[in-house]
């Protein structure tokens, strides 16, 4: 049988579990909290199978075990400590239960006579408190100790706890428990980490009495000593401890005798502190105290740094998951095979800088036979420009698809992507060939103009200047104008993004356009035209990794009877 147990806030000391319980302040709850910060549903305990699943209903202030908000289901263990609000739950399950909750510590009736109660099973017979726990006195001083027998055992279980699991947040609850056992005296016991921007969380928290959770406030000046020195701290009197004049928390709970160790990793450096402390005079620690509870910190810093280490190393997995994936997604984007335009022979090239690319070309089929081949440079690159691509591609298909005047066309899309409000903008270059004639119609939405060569004087030349318009979304309601190129059997169109001529080798020096002029100058097809091109870059680039994303399309005009093959080539 599972329970939960309550000692404060009137509440019932005990709400036996079934399978779905209802932790609310409404009446019809299985567990009613009558406190009014609490939702009317605020969390419910789920069986599933033989573990309870806790988990929060959507409430204002949350619901946390064991000092942590939790956001999802969370299988509960012996001993957790759940809060809601003011209220605070142990949760018991009577078949697994290895040792006495802490908070079930009670008087038997003597004046110095301290038990703990449901051993766990198995346990021999003949161990009783008296073995656990001792009375030291000194002078009218009552000093509670745990025997050298229970601060092994309990050691042995805090080794064996770390080593069992690296989930942080059912390995050091149990430790903090496992403490208790250790030092009997200890009323609170917390680990506090340092986060990335130095500020100091606690993660984990442990309480005696349900009356001390309901506002535990930490001292940050203790956790800076001891981070500063990496040395542990005893403080028999913390109170009127001149080292903590300024620790608020130590006047303010009456703090009598602490503990508190650095949690160091494995290059020497502190990245927080575990600490337990008693509010009680007369039970005080002792120096043999703090070995072990840094022999305890020592091998916690470990678990922690590993832990760490392992959930980055799983986040890490989940991101190169995630990008081949996106990698995956991208290339099905982009065309898989040239177009069959009788007439025209064309090829293509893209190389992502960064695994993914916000460079994108396509070819798009239109009514009439007509085909239109763009070309386009999101502003970045990686993951976030491939997937303002991504957007991208779609709308040019739309766009193109509903409206046949290619001006006009490029207009919808700058308005459609201007309306998104996102901060990149795009270099947009669009044709759209006329197979059964010499004409080709383009507009340049600020993108590098196109080359084209001359088959009957082997002249370069690079159209449209004054054409040229202002990149896609930056600003909604711009005009675009579009013009006309004649292609002549011989004639090659050469499409491509900065990145070719902007290629940077290991001396910062670019490949530059004169270099492209030159290649395509040569008077070679569309294949051979390519391969040059991609050689030259590659060729500049040497052990240098490029720089940004590179993509070229080569359209050559061929004669109207030839057939151009259905297959590409993208050469590396």
């Amino acid at each position: 049988m599972a329970f939960l147990a309550c000692a404060n806030h009137g509440v019932l000391p005990r709400h036996d579990l079934d399978e779905v319980a209802i932790i609310g302040r409404h009446p019809d709850c299985q567990v009613v909290l009558s406190v009014g910060a609490v939702s009317r549903q605020h969390a419910r305990v789920v069986r599933q199978v033989d573990d309870y699943m806790l988990e929060d209903l959507g409430s204002r202030n949350g619901t946390f075990v064991n000092g942590k908000l939790i956001t999802e289901r969370h299988r509960l263990s012996e001993g957790d400590c759940i809060r809601i609000c003011e209220v605070e739950l142990t949760f018991h399950d009577e078949q697994r239960s290895s040792f006495s909750p802490v908070s079930e510590m009670t008087f038997d009736g003597t004046p110095f006579g301290i038990m703990m109660v449901d051993d766990a099973e198995g346990e021999p017979a003949a161990v009783t408190s008296a073995s656990r726990v001792s009375i030291q006195r000194s002078g009218d001083s009552v000093r509670l100790a745990a025997s050298p027998e229970a601060k092994l055992s309990a050691l042995l279980k805090i080794t064996q706890n770390l080593g069992q699991s690296l989930a942080l947040d059912e390995v050091l609850p149990k430790v903090l428990m496992s403490l208790f056992e250790i030092f009997p005296q200890a009323d609170r016991g917390f680990v506090v980490l340092q986060q990335e921007d130095g500020a100091l969380i606690p993660q984990w928290v442990k309480t005696r009495n349900r009356q001390q959770d309901e506002a535990i406030r930490i001292s940050r000046t203790i956790i800076q000593k001891v981070m500063r020195s990496g040395e542990p701290i005893l403080s028999l009197d913390a109170a009127n401890d001149e080292r903590f004049d300024s620790a608020a928390s130590i006047a303010d709970f009456r703090i009598r005798s602490m503990i508190c160790a650095p949690l160091i990793d494995g290059e020497g450096v502190a990245f927080g502190a575990l600490q337990i402390d008693s509010l009680d005079g007369h039970s005080r620690f002792a120096d043999n105290d703090v070995d072990l509870l840094a022999a305890v910190a020592s091998q916690a810093g470990i678990v922690i740094r590993n832990a760490q280490l392992h959930e980055q190393a799983l986040q890490q997995r989940e991101v190169e998951q995630d990008l081949k994936l996106s990698i995956e997604v991208q290339q099905a984007f982009l065309p898989q095979s040239p177009p069959n335009i009788p007439g025209y022979e064309v090829r293509s090239y893209y190389r992502a800088a960064n695994h993914i690319g916000g460079d994108y070309f396509d070819y798009i089929p239109l009514v009439q036979g007509r085909w239109a081949v763009v070309v386009a440079d999101v502003v970045g690159h990686g993951v976030a420009a491939a997937m303002f691509m991504a957007k991208l591609s779609a709308e040019t298909r739309f766009c193109l698809a509903g409206e046949e005047d290619l001006a006009k066309a490029v207009e919808i899309l700058n308005d459609r992507m201007s309306s998104l409000q996102v901060e990149r903008f795009v270099t947009f270059l669009a044709l759209v060939i006329q197979p059964d004639g010499n004409q080709v119609q383009l507009v340049n939405a600020g993108h590098m103009r196109p080359v084209i060569r001359s088959a009957s004087d082997g002249s370069v030349t690079e159209p449209g200047d004054e054409q040229s318009g202002l990149p896609i979304a930056i600003m909604e309601g711009m005009a675009y104008q579009d013009f006309t190129l004649t292609m002549h059997p011989g004639d090659l169109l050469l499409l491509y993004t900065d990145g070719i001529n902007e290629a940077m080798n290991a001396a910062d020096e670019q490949l530059g356009i004169e270099a492209i002029h030159r290649i395509v100058r040569e008077g070679q097809g569309a294949d051979a035209t390519l391969q040059r091109l991609v050689n030259a870059v590659v060729g500049h680039l040497g052990n240098h990794p490029p720089d940004d994303d590179m993509c070229v399309v080569v359209i050559e005009r061929t004669s109207v009877n030839d057939s151009p093959p259905v297959s590409d080539t993208n050469p590396d």
